[in-house]
């Protein structure tokens, strides 16, 4: 007999399913409309009418969408999975949206969302690209909506749908007994926020970078429209500034995922060559190149293969990317990957669509292709702007290359293994390939296009150049920096951040607002030097000196890298002297007080700061420990909990402090020591004449004292006698207390023949002193980076702006 369920709110997700295969249907239908209008050209624009109906149908349905999801979320209805899955009732609300686009499936209609926004402004503002144009961007969310559409076509599943897939009828759950109960959903509360992405930078970081990923189609489908209407060189025009938009946003996006990892995650820096950071970054390298190759064919007319090539292949690596980090293949490889859904053929079916695409329409147009006349003279700004977006293809290869190496192996059967030491791997080829881009930045706006006069070149060059070689042998020799490549990139930098500013002041005559790719420029090298500064001469500061060994705790921990700081105790740590505080508890998280102080001319200590590293708990999918950063113009001071007790004791506010741990019990002979948390205890010796007055022992009880010195940690002396007494053939000992250090003595056994006793030692509860271990590091000049960040933002807007007024 069927169960009929009560309380589950079913309509819902029929409403939402509704609006999934909508917007599925209508995308295809604006794709096809649009295609039919750019192929008849109609002077009625029929075809046009109806694509544009379809495409703001698809809107509406993509909106529909993104409000019913946001409505389940919100509402706990735990009966759907993927609510489930995501949510919790005692997650805080303002995560809701990072519930949103947590999962695949809402990450997809993120990305599809961006979309249609862009989709409608171009519709407004193409004229006549509009047709071929929006073909491709209604095509591309035809293939996002059925990322999402979830039906079968005989046993191929097409799609997650978050709206059709139930907890009860989910294959993981469906056998379970709850399921039996009519009204299992007043019994359930969701599996919750990955405790990692309970982070401020979740509700901001993802829509960045979605927006990204979205704003590199707009190029593509200029592109693939040239290519199609064969206007070779008109599309790059109203492209252009969209490329320049794409670098902002797609860079942006970047930046926020290493401040995230930076500020919220403790593996100690902002970039670690992860898989999934380097998908990312792999697409912006090429769209970079790809806006300059498309500034040297606007002045000269040349290099229209690498143009198109650089423009088809950016869209294509973000559906790489997405295939990487969606297939579930990175998932030994990276702690962001995506687990499959069972989409690795649908994701492969959209890469490999829109590349046999992109690579059809080349292969069939090149030989139409405008025959370059002359060479770029090798002293052209032409030339080295070319050379340096084939370096910049080259590293995005390199990096693409061992990303890939899990798919590589899937698809060759082969065994080969990722770097073990990834970032000095990864870093050991980017470093050139940064030096070479930068010196090419340094140089490449005082070259003339055409050809230019390398005298006068010289000229311009060299009081830049000469100030960046002397700074940085000044600043490699203050710093000791010994690496040559680090010193190299030191100069090179400094260079392209000089020579920049003396190409804005000097030759731009400090119009900023028309000085947009010098800023851009000089925050790029601010960006690169900041990496290059705060991580080649980071300093691990927590090293060690309590002397009791953290590597007894957790065979993982260094006492090289990590130091045990008892509560209440004083320890040197770098420049400064470091003290735990205690722990206090805030809803989900633990925060660790933490004082760091200093030492005036007296020798007394004074309070500089407290960090408050913190532990976020979650018994379902583990705890996470989030760093805590003090930040000065110079330096940042960096301090995570690598081992902690998570229970906090809260037994003085329940009055139990006379209460005594259990007893551990030692056996040692005359001159041992044992270790209490507040003393030593030291067998003095063994007294076989006891007091039995004293101790009240009758005629026949059989007694031996031990007589134990107590030394504090002020080395102050106390004195134990505990008594091993045989009464009726039976043991029954006197203990010894020291109310004045919480010791309480029991003297169990003796053995003749070696004269060893045994005893046990217990302790007051409030002896016993809470510990961290924690790790700190000094980030120096890391502000040199995060100014980079800002001023090459601002560059960008004004080159943004820039080419919107020449294309107007």
């Amino acid at each position: 007999m069927a169960i009929e369920y009560i309380g589950e709110h079913l309509n819902p997700g029929k409403i939402g399913n509704l609006f999934v295969v909508l917007s599925f249907v209508s995308a295809l239908l604006a794709s096809l409309s649009y295609f039919l209008s750019a192929k008849s050209q109609l002077i009625d624009e029929s075809w046009k009418k109806i694509a544009r109906i379809a495409f703001r149908v698809h809107s509406l349905s993509v909106a529909g969408i993104m409000a019913v999801l946001f409505f389940m979320l919100y509402n706990h209805y735990f009966e759907y999975e993927y609510v489930w899955h995501h949510s919790s009732k005692n997650m805080p609300m303002r995560y809701i949206l990072s519930c949103f686009w947590e999962g695949q499936e809402g990450s997809f209609l993120l990305w599809a969302i961006w979309n249609v926004v862009l989709g409608n402004i171009l519709i407004k503002t193409s004229k006549e690209w509009e047709a071929p144009v929006m073909t491709t961007v209604s095509l591309v969310q035809a293939f996002l909506a059925s990322m999402i559409l979830g039906v079968y076509v005989w046993d191929l599943r097409i799609g997650s749908n978050p709206f059709t897939v139930l907890l009860r009828e989910h294959p993981d759950f469906a056998n379970i007994p709850l399921f039996q109960s009519p009204n299992y959903v007043d019994k359930i509360d969701g599996r919750g926020l990955n405790p990692l992405l309970q982070n401020y930078w979740m509700t901001i970081h993802p829509p960045t970078l979605f927006l990204g990923f979205a704003s590199t189609l707009i190029p593509f489908a200029y592109a693939i429209a040239g290519l199609w209407k064969k206007k070779y060189h008109e599309w790059q025009k109203p492209a252009l500034p969209w490329t320049f938009f794409g670098i902002m946003i797609l860079g942006t996006g970047i930046l926020m995922g290493g401040a995230w990892a930076y500020e919220a995650l403790s593996f100690g820096g902002f970039w670690a060559w992860d898989p999934v950071e380097n998908a990312s970054l792999v697409p912006w390298l090429t769209y970079v190149g790809a806006a300059h190759v498309m500034i040297i064919h606007r002045n000269r007319g040349q290099s229209l293969l690498i143009c198109f090539f650089l423009t088809l292949i950016t869209f294509c690596l973000i559906l790489y990317s997405t295939f990487l980090t969606r297939s579930g293949i990175l998932g030994e490889t990276s702690v962001h990957a995506f687990t499959d859904l069972g989409m690795s053929g649908q994701l492969l079916l959209y890469l490999f669509f829109f590349l046999i695409l992109s690579a059809v329409l080349l292969l069939i147009n090149w030989k139409h292709f405008p025959k370059q006349e002359k060479e770029e003279a090798l002293w052209s700004r032409e030339f080295w702007m070319f050379i340096g977006a084939l370096v910049l293809l080259i590293s995005s290869f390199q990096i693409m290359y061992t990303t890939s190496i899990p798919v590589i192996n899937k698809l060759f059967d082969l065994k080969l293994a990722p770097p073990i030491k990834a970032i000095e791997h990864y870093n050991s080829w980017q470093i050139p390939f940064a030096v070479l881009v930068t010196l090419f930045i340094a140089i490449g706006q005082f070259f003339k296009y055409k050809s230019t006069d390398l005298k006068v070149f010289a000229k311009k060059i060299s009081l830049s150049a000469g100030i960046a070689l002397i700074l940085s042998l000044l600043i490699c020799y203050e710093l000791s920096l010994t690496n040559f490549f680090y010193c190299l990139l030191l100069f090179s930098t400094l260079f392209a951040i000089l020579a920049n500013t003396d190409y804005l002041i000097r030759v731009m005559k400090g119009k900023i607002k028309n000085a947009g790719a010098s800023i851009a420029h000089v925050g790029f090298a601010l960006i690169l030097l900041g990496a290059l500064l705060s991580t080649s001469k980071k300093d691990i500061i927590s090293m060690n000196s309590s002397g009791k060994s953290v590597e007894k705790i957790d065979k993982d921990l260094s006492n090289n890298t990590n130091i045990l700081l008892t509560q209440d105790d004083t320890l040197n740590m770098g420049n400064y002297f470091v003290t735990y505080t205690g722990k206090s508890k805030e809803g989900i998280n633990i925060y660790f007080n933490v004082d760091y102080l200093s030492k005036d001319a007296s020798g007394k200590f004074k309070k500089e700061f407290t960090l408050r590293p913190l532990v976020q708990t979650n018994p379902r999918m583990g705890n996470v420990a989030e760093p805590d950063t003090r930040h000065f113009l110079t330096r940042d001071i960096y301090t995570h909990v690598t081992y902690a007790d998570l229970e906090v004791d809260d037994s003085k506010n329940n009055n139990k402090e006379n209460e005594y741990l259990p007893a551990k019990t030692n056996v040692i002979a005359v001159g041992d020591t044992i270790f209490a948390s507040n003393s030593f205890i030291i067998l003095d010796s063994l007294d076989l004449h006891v007091d039995r007055e004293k101790y009240k022992l009758a005629e026949k009880d059989i007694a031996v004292g031990a007589q134990f010195k107590v030394l504090d940690i002020n080395k102050k002396q106390y004195f134990l006698n505990p008594l091993y007494v045989i009464r009726n053939n039976m043991v029954q000992p006197v203990e010894a207390n020291l109310d004045a250090l919480g010791l309480k003595l029991m003297f169990w056994k003796i053995n003749p023949e070696n004269g060893k006793i045994e005893i046990a030692l217990s302790e007051k509860k409030s002896n016993k002193k809470d510990f961290i271990v924690m790790e700190a590091i000094i980030f120096p000049f890391i502000n040199t980076l995060w100014t980079g960040c800002i001023v090459m933002i601002i560059g960008t807007i004004l080159a943004i702006r820039q080419r919107i007024k020449r294309t107007s």
